[in-house]
């Protein structure tokens, strides 16, 4: 475990909900993001109370093969970011929810500082492991990018050692993209793109 992880966990204001007419206009604002219902599945716009599971994920060493454990407040950094891409670019996070398991999980058509395109990504709760909710949002939100958004591709980026991740991007379809990442310049990143058509 890493220091950062052994550090004592402190939460902010900014992640409790404020009851009132700011909230009510998040929850406006929030409705606007696509709900994209699967056969087990709704991914819906994230709302504040569901940072707690996106920490959960990002502070602990599941999230080792995305740089992390990371610290509370840059996980709340990234959580906020993504959720910000709705306004910037009408994509973005959405939280995935489980008839039997709320906030299981997230998946992002994500648009960060270094990246050269969008890109889709999804990561899970440790109790929401195993039963193929990952293959299914990956699938939703990709299929969302190619019907909804008109696009051709999206790329995810893997690290070379993460065997479940690179299992998930064989069983979604997607091929490694030597080109991406001789463009990208590193070895320590496998770009998988999702071709539409291809899957």
């Amino acid at each position: 475990m890493t220091e950062i992880a052994k550090r004592p966990t402190l939460h902010a204001p900014c992640e409790k909900h404020r009851p009132g007419p700011a909230a009510r206009t998040a929850a406006r604002m929030g409705g606007k993001v696509p709900v994209l219902d699967t056969r087990r599945l709704q991914l819906r716009g994230p709302r504040v109370y569901d940072f707690k599971a996106y920490a959960d994920i990002l502070t602990s060493d599941r999230a080792v093969f995305w740089g992390g454990p990371y610290s509370r407040k840059d996980a709340w950094d990234d959580f906020t970011n993504y959720v910000a891409c709705w306004m910037l670019h009408g994509h973005g996070l959405w939280t995935i929810d489980a008839a039997t398991t709320p906030t299981a999980g997230f998946v992002l058509l994500g648009y960060g500082w270094d990246d050269p395109e969008p890109k889709l990504s999804v990561f899970m709760s440790a109790g929401a492991e195993g039963q193929g909710y990952a293959l299914e949002a990956l699938e939703a939100a990709r299929d969302h990018a190619f019907s909804a958004l008109n696009w051709d591709s999206v790329v995810s980026s893997v690290a070379p050692d993460d065997d479940r991740g690179i299992r998930l991007m064989k069983r979604s379809g997607a091929r490694r993209d030597a080109q991406a990442e001789a463009a990208l310049g590193t070895d320590h990143r496998h770009i998988w793109r999702h071709a539409q058509g291809a899957a």
